[in-house]
């Protein structure tokens, strides 16, 4: 079993900013995805703080902001979005990255079989 543990760095000051960027675009994650992954991760259960104990979801988002260099503006009235979905909606974030995994899995498949069509001539 693998448990990750979000540790506070010592002396952390919000002048450290993380090397990677979130710049969300019109067709893909966007704000409100990264708010449901946030959703997920926290209900996962399998993300705890130094005390060992489940995080809340108000860590996740810090942890996100943190690393992705961007701020969550009304990240409740985001989550509460989420919830107001339809059933088949709930998903959206997942269904996103399921289909960019599926196409990349398609893509690398077929550059697979030019590569092996080339050998064989």
């Amino acid at each position: 079993m693998l448990k990750l543990t979000l540790r506070p760095i010592p002396n952390y000051s919000k002048s450290i900013k993380s090397k990677i960027y979130f710049i969300p675009k019109s067709r893909g994650l966007g704000i409100i995805g990264l708010a449901e992954i946030a959703l997920y991760l926290k209900l996962s259960g399998e993300f705890i703080n130094e005390q060992g104990k489940t995080i809340s979801l108000k860590s996740m988002k810090e942890a996100i902001e943190t690393v992705f260099n961007f701020e969550f503006k009304d990240f409740d009235r985001k989550i509460h979005e989420i919830f107001r979905r339809k059933p088949f909606n709930l998903t959206k974030a997942l269904d996103y990255l399921r289909n960019l995994l599926i196409r990349e899995k398609r893509n690398r498949e077929e550059q697979k079989i030019k590569n092996n069509a080339f050998i064989d001539r």
